[in-house]
């Protein structure tokens, strides 16, 4: 049988779940390039580069864009949609992306439960700019 303090535990429990849930992707964006300043791109637009050798193009460097979220409740696909989104801001065309960091699984799911904010997933990328593919920035977005 189940007692009222066990029933009150599993609610707090279920509560941070949920307030956890609440806090979202965060995203910070640091100018590396403040002397150049761009009109936004859109997000379609940003082309997903994993490493600077991939990149076809000569760019300029706009900025670094890390997001972060609880890995329990965000995926890796809303981290990099705000990485574009981010890019897309700053008027970049493209981002060299680095793999997402996640915390231990037994990690996540504990610090959740407790509400130590342990269960986080990160990634990162730098916004570049390609003045050769500009062509391909109108199709995606539209006139800019």
């Amino acid at each position: 049988m189940i007692g009222p303090n066990a029933i009150k535990g599993i609610a707090l429990a279920c509560a941070l779940a949920v307030g956890s849930a609440c806090a979202g992707v965060k995203k910070t964006t640091t100018d590396l390039n403040p002397s150049m300043s761009r009109a936004p791109t859109c997000a379609a637009a940003i082309a997903v580069y994993n490493s600077r050798a991939d990149v076809p193009y000569d760019y300029y460097e706009l900025a670094w864009i890390e997001a972060s979220g609880n890995s329990v409740w965000t995926t890796d696909n809303q981290l990099q949609q705000q990485i574009r989104n981010g890019a897309a801001k700053v008027g970049s065309n493209g981002i060299i992306v680095n793999p997402v960091e996640q915390s231990k699984s037994t990690v996540k799911i504990l610090g959740e439960a407790i509400g130590t904010k342990s269960a986080t997933q990160k990634a990162s990328a730098l916004a570049i700019y390609m003045p050769g593919d500009a062509a391909r920035v109108r199709s995606a977005c539209g006139a800019t």
